[in-house]
């Protein structure tokens, strides 16, 4: 899909997220690897869900902080937006930060910055997740959206 502008991916965001809440109340796993150069809109993209979620706090990108974690609340019960980059680090180093047991919870939403880099150990795994591409052609964004 392609949006020419802000006000159409914030539209096409909010239902997204709405998903996304509907499947955290199903209890499953949500992992969202996001892929695109620099400037393709990663982090625009996961500032929004945040929005959406709830999440008071300023999402920002945590490119030298590695992980950030926003706690939100849905339906009275507590849930955390993990919003990784993996710009500096690889697959390996994340891994040892504790990854493996987060990702075994079902009340967090991991949305993952250069997320090519967790894909294979991912699809090793069997653990689901979506795959959203961006790219910028100009002044619009094209998105496609693969799950695995």
């Amino acid at each position: 899909m392609i949006f020419n502008n802000l006000k159409e991916t914030k539209r096409f965001l909010k239902k997204f997220t709405k998903d996304l809440k509907s499947e955290l109340q199903k209890k499953k796993r949500v992992i969202l690897l996001f892929q695109g150069h620099l400037g393709a809109g990663k982090t625009t993209f996961i500032k929004e869900i945040g929005k959406n979620l709830g999440i008071k706090s300023i999402v920002k990108s945590p490119t030298f902080i590695i992980w950030q974690i926003y706690p939100f609340r849905l339906n009275n019960l507590n849930y955390s937006l993990h919003h990784i980059d993996l710009y500096r680090i690889d697959a390996k180093t994340l891994l040892k930060l504790n990854f493996k047991k987060k990702i075994k919870e079902k009340n967090n939403i991991f949305a993952i910055e250069w997320g090519e880099k967790l894909e294979a150990y991912l699809k090793r795994k069997k653990i689901k997740f979506k795959k959203l591409h961006l790219e910028k052609i100009g002044k619009k964004r094209k998105l496609i959206i693969s799950s695995y």
